[in-house]
Parts: structure tokens; C-alpha cells; sequence
């Protein structure tokens, strides 16, 4: 069991993909002891940022980077106009502090991790899965993998030369969509829901049962449950689907 801990990090990078999404690279104090498994989450809080009551806003976002990287958490985070925490931490430069207290959360990957295996997300339901796949091949994984990424608009595309060189290097099948393409756009188009089905008799040329084979899902609400009723209706078992929403 990992202990929960409180720590202040500071802002060391911030990659912005609109003016609503960002995603932070936080460094961790020296000698925090720190410590979680893919999957899991952060809440996440501002020094002195509190409601008109005067409790401190705290909200929780999933960890994208891998935990071999003990000096660093990344976050994938969106801005809500009316939002409680997120205009304030958009707000912050580089070096502002940011308070988190974690890890919590039971989305984890089962190990060892099977040949076949599918991560599907939406949006910045990548981070859990990302931090997934991260681990993984720092570990050495060469079992063949798939990811299922479904984005709302073509530049949201998170981690993007990143997973290229994992679908390149390290033998991952990456699908992503989008149903707001562009002419430049070379991948899929539409829904998860939309473009699963379609590579559905390809998942069963790689030698693994329906019986046997992992789903991990993470997404908005929406999303999760619609993948969760095609995967189903797919013929897939309920009990090798893992889900995380918000």
C-alpha cells in the first residue's frame, strides 16, 4: 500500500495545446518520497487559493508521467472559464508552487501485462494511460499493445511525438481520431465508438481470445460508457474491462 503523502512542487514546464488545455510538469521537492503506480491520480491545490467559505480548493487530476520518474509528475490539465482551480493555475509561470496530496485511485494496470492488451482514451483521459504505457516500456515491454485515442480537435492531440515513436519503436498499434478534422489530418475520423469496430477483425488476427483479452478505458463520462457497451456487445468480457472517468 503507498502511503499518501502532501507535497510542494514547483512548475518547471508548461506545454500549451490551446488556450484550455496545458500540460504541467511539476518537480517534486528532493527527498518527498513520492511514490505511485500508473493510473493513479493527484489532487491537485494552489497555496492560498480557497472557496468563499475558506477551505481550499483542491481537485483531482490523473498522472501521465511514468513513476520511474521520480523527480517529476506530469498533469494534463483543462481550463473551465468558471472553473474553481483551473484559471488560477493557468494563471501560474513557471516556478509557482502547486500543492499535491496523493497518490489515490485503484486504475491499474495487472500485471504481467498480456499480449493484446487495449488502452483506449479520450481526451485527457490519456494521462492515466499514458503513464501506463510509459512504465511499461521503460520496463522493457515488448508484447504488442494497442491505444484507441480519440481527440475533439486535431491540435489536442497530446503526447503526439511521443506515442509516434512508441507506434515506430516499440510495437504499438496507435489509432487515434477525431471528429473535427483538417486537411492535414491523416488518421481516423470520428468517435472511439466509430473507429474501433472497424479494426475489430485485426484485434483477432493477433492470436488472442476475446475470453483473455484487457481493455483499460479512461475518458469523460460519456466516452467510457458507450466504449464499455460497444466492447460488450463486441463480445468482450465485462471483467477485462477497466475503467476510470470523471
Amino acid at each position: 500500500m503507498l502511503n499518501i503523502k502532501e507535497a510542494v512542487t514547483k512548475i518547471a514546464d508548461i506545454r500549451t495545446y490551446s488556450e484550455n488545455l496545458r500540460v504541467f510538469r511539476l518537480t517534486l521537492p528532493e527527498g518527498s518520497g513520492f511514490s505511485f503506480v500508473p493510473g493513479q491520480f493527484v489532487m491537485v491545490s494552489l497555496p492560498g487559493l480557497a472557496d468563499a467559505n475558506g477551505r481550499k480548493i483542491a481537485k483531482a487530476y490523473s498522472i501521465a508521467s511514468s513513476p520511474t520518474e521520480n523527480e517529476h509528475l506530469e498533469l494534463c490539465i483543462v481550463r473551465y472559464p468558471t472553473g474553481a482551480l483551473s484559471p488560477s493555475l493557468f494563471k501560474s509561470d513557471i516556478g509557482a508552487e502547486v500543492i499535491i496530496i496523493g497518490p489515490y485511485g485503484l486504475f491499474n494496470l495487472k500485471k504481467p501485462i498480456q499480449a493484446g492488451t487495449v488502452f483506449i482514451a479520450g481526451g485527457t483521459g490519456i494521462a492515466p494511460l499514458m503513464s501506463m504505457l510509459r512504465s511499461l516500456y521503460t520496463e522493457g515491454c515488448k508484447e504488442p499493445l494497442w491505444l484507441f485515442y480519440s481527440v475533439s480537435e486535431p491540435q489536442l492531440f497530446l503526447f503526439k511525438e511521443e506515442l509516434l515513436g512508441f507506434a515506430k519503436n516499440k510495437n504499438l498499434q496507435l489509432v487515434v481520431s477525431t471528429s473535427n478534422t483538417d486537411s492535414d489530418w491523416q488518421w481516423e475520423k470520428g468517435r472511439v465508438t466509430d473507429t474501433f469496430p472497424k479494426y475489430a477483425k485485426q484485434l483477432q488476427l493477433d492470436g488472442v481470445s476475446n475470453n483473455s483479452r484487457q481493455f483499460y478505458i479512461c475518458g469523460p463520462p460519456v466516452m467510457v460508457t458507450d466504449s464499455v457497451k460497444m466492447l460488450e456487445q463486441l463480445g468482450f468480457k465485462k471483467e477485462s474491462i477497466h475503467k476510470e472517468q470523471w
